[in-house]
Parts: C-alpha cells; sequence; structure tokens
C-alpha cells in the first residue's frame, strides 16, 4: 500500500527537470519584463527607458504620461495577457487531443469566440456581456466540433479536421458581420479581429485581466490530469482521474482561456500552436509544461507586436499579420515533418 500511495509521485518529473523547468521560467518571466520596457519606448514620439520607468513610477505627466501609460501600456498588457492565455490553452489541447496540430486556434475555437463577442458588441453590450458572449461562443464551436466529430469515440484526426471546417464557417461569419455593420463599429471590430492591439479596449482588457486571474491557476491545476492521461485511460482511473472528468475539465479550461484570449486581443493565430513546442523544447521536458508555454505565448505575442509596431513604421502591422506568417511557415514545417513520419520516409 505505502508503495502504491508513492507511484505517482515517482511517475513524475525528475529533480533536475524541475530545476531547469524553473531557470527558464524565470527568464522568460525577466525576459517579459524586459521586454515591456522595451516596448514602451517604441513608437513615433522617442521615449527611453528611464523615461518609461520614471513614467510608470508616477513621476512623468503631460504628453510623456498620455504616451506610456494611456496609450502604450494598455497594448502591451493585452500581449502579455492574451499570449499567457494562449500559451497554456495550447498545452492543454495538444495534450487532450495528443496531437502537435490541436491548437485551439486550429481546429477554430477562437473564431467561435470571437463571433459570440462580436454579436455582443454589434448589439451594444457591455464589456461584461461581451466576455460571456465570448466564452459563449467559444463553447458553441467546442459544442459543434465534437458533435459533428461524432461524440467520445471520435478519432482525434478526424474531430481536428472537422474543427478546421468549423473554424473557417465562423470566420466567414465574422467577415459577414463585419461587412454587413455600420461602418463606426465595421472598422472597430475589423481592427479587433486582425489583433491590432494599438486600439485595444481597456474595459474588455481590465476583464479579460481579472477572468485571468482565475483561469490561468486553474489550468497549471490541470497539471496532475495532463499527466494521468498521459498514461493511458486504464491508469488514469487507477490514479484517482477518471479520464472524462479529466478531459472535461482540460477542454473547459482551454476554452475558456481561448475565449478570453480572444475578447482582449481577438482572434490572433498560431500563438497557441508554437507556445507549447517551444516550452517542451526548453524546459526538457517530456510533456507539455503549463507555466513556461504560458510565459512563451506571453514574450512571442509581445515580441510579435513589437515587430508589427517597428517593421514598417511610421505604420503599424496588426500583431495577428506577423504571427500569421510566423506560425503559418511553422505549421507547414510540423505538417510536413508528420506526414514523413507517417509515410516512413
Amino acid at each position: 500500500m505505502p508503495l502504491a500511495a508513492r507511484a505517482p509521485a515517482q511517475s513524475g518529473p525528475s529533480r533536475p527537470v524541475l530545476r531547469r523547468s524553473l531557470a527558464v521560467d524565470l527568464a522568460l518571466a525577466a525576459a517579459c519584463v524586459g521586454l515591456g520596457l522595451v516596448a514602451l519606448t517604441l513608437g513615433t514620439m522617442s521615449v527611453s527607458v528611464a523615461d518609461a520607468a520614471r513614467t510608470l513610477a508616477g513621476e512623468a505627466t503631460g504628453p510623456l504620461r498620455l504616451v506610456v501609460l494611456e496609450w502604450r501600456l494598455p497594448r502591451i498588457l493585452a500581449a502579455l495577457a492574451a499570449g499567457a492565455a494562449l500559451g497554456m490553452a495550447g498545452a492543454l489541447f495538444q495534450t487532450l487531443l495528443r496531437n502537435p496540430l490541436g491548437s485551439p486556434d486550429v481546429i477554430g475555437f477562437d473564431a467561435g469566440a470571437f463571433s459570440g463577442a462580436i454579436l455582443a458588441m454589434l448589439a451594444g453590450a457591455t464589456a461584461a456581456i461581451v466576455a460571456l458572449a465570448s466564452l459563449a461562443g467559444g463553447l458553441a464551436a467546442g459544442l459543434l466540433v465534437y458533435a459533428a466529430a461524432g461524440g467520445s469515440h471520435v478519432e482525434r484526426s478526424r474531430l481536428i479536421l472537422i474543427g478546421i471546417a468549423v473554424g473557417v464557417g465562423f470566420t466567414a461569419l465574422n467577415d459577414w458581420l463585419i461587412f454587413t455593420a455600420p461602418l463606426d463599429s465595421a472598422l472597430i471590430a475589423a481592427s479587433w479581429k486582425q489583433g491590432a492591439l494599438a486600439g485595444v479596449d481597456k474595459g474588455r482588457l481590465a476583464i479579460g485581466a481579472a477572468i485571468l486571474l482565475v483561469l490561468l491557476p486553474l489550468g497549471l491545476a490541470c497539471r496532475r490530469s495532463m499527466d494521468a492521461l498521459a498514461l493511458g485511460d486504464d491508469k488514469a482511473m487507477s490514479l484517482g482521474e477518471p479520464p472524462g472528468t479529466a478531459r472535461l475539465r482540460l477542454g473547459l479550461v482551454g476554452l475558456s482561456l481561448t475565449a478570453t484570449a480572444t475578447l482582449i486581443a481577438g482572434p490572433v493565430g498560431f500563438v497557441a500552436l508554437i507556445a507549447p513546442h517551444a516550452a517542451r523544447r526548453l524546459a526538457g521536458s517530456a510533456g507539455l509544461p503549463l507555466s513556461t508555454s504560458a510565459l512563451f505565448g506571453a514574450l512571442f505575442l509581445l515580441g510579435s507586436d513589437c515587430v508589427a509596431r517597428t517593421l514598417f513604421a511610421p505604420r503599424s502591422l496588426p500583431v495577428g499579420a506577423v504571427t500569421a506568417c510566423l506560425g503559418g511557415l511553422y505549421f507547414v514545417l510540423l505538417l510536413r515533418s508528420r506526414l514523413r513520419r507517417g509515410t516512413g520516409s
């Protein structure tokens, strides 16, 4: 009996892996802070790092305070928050589906969340209602994919293919809603859809950040369920983790994280696809590390936004265009490697 009780602990990560993972997390967190300070200096108005730090400390007024605190800081916080949510959601879904292509942006859950959010916004709803509508849209997309794929006994590869088709359908719906909306609302929605963080809504950002304060710890608490599912359904049951309940927990938390990221920044693609793989390589772990995935997602999205702001300065690109270019190339390489393994070449 004592040996059985200690078995789950023995199957966990080794101490060197844990130390490396912690070191990587600290390095990524420091990189996020450093890049955030640098991002405060980017733009048409020249701001030094010292001036940015002084403004954050409340020692500046006038135009400097306006530019740093009112314009640039919300954009940076939105990139960090949405990137962390997408990175963790990607790790949860890729573990749940046991497929590196099974991220929520690939299978259309972010497009569904955006459909709910944009419908609420066009109806004149408050930021809180828009947040609920985003979550409802993501859940609706998840249920639609699950039902269309055939329920609990569906093959995971088939579920991903159906999810891609459902995502295309929601994307078409979003484009139609924007096309038929009044001009002022259409411009806001189109910018939101492309991930133009320059116009991030502060109300949505505040609500999204508050939601993430709850969801990110819930996501970290899914670590035991992820480890149990990786051992197989029978082993998970013997460890006190019913597979159905564990999958439901991972799916709900992952969908909620995706919907919250969409609420903040729009349906930004490929962050949830790339972050978990990069995190696993950095941490040197066999599974997908949740905290590292979240931190890398935050750093990746903030870095992409810095590129979007400076590549064609003074004009700024939507961050979604940058992540699509980088992520699209990664997606092709990942798909090619899987096809090669499948054909045995």
